[in-house]
């Protein structure tokens, strides 16, 4: 008798530690899903705001106000011959060397 009564007290008292562990883990997955949940809408709201804000700048960047032409690069004069004349030391007259 004294060996089934401890029995039951052991079973009893795994029982609950297995409720305990069954509680535990439970609640970390809540606590895990509405984490994931708020972090994923905060991300969520952030990212929309970059891409407004994005959207915005080159809205902004690509659209010239009155009608204006906005140019961001302007050539320097190229000594590349685009005048059509020669000056001095541009133009070096060679001879083809055949071996």
């Amino acid at each position: 008798m004294f060996c089934l009564n401890r029995i039951s007290e052991f079973s009893k008292l795994f029982i609950m530690i297995l409720k305990i562990i069954i509680f535990f883990i439970a609640l970390g997955w809540i606590f895990s899903s509405l984490f994931k949940f708020f972090l994923n809408s905060k991300l969520k709201k952030f990212a929309d705001q970059v891409k407004e804000a994005h959207r915005e700048e080159t809205k902004r960047k690509t659209q010239p106000k009155d009608g204006n032409v906005n140019v961001d690069f302007v050539p320097k004069d190229s000594k590349n011959g685009s005048s059509g004349t020669i000056n001095g030391g541009d133009y070096i007259d060679y001879e083809e060397v055949k071996d």
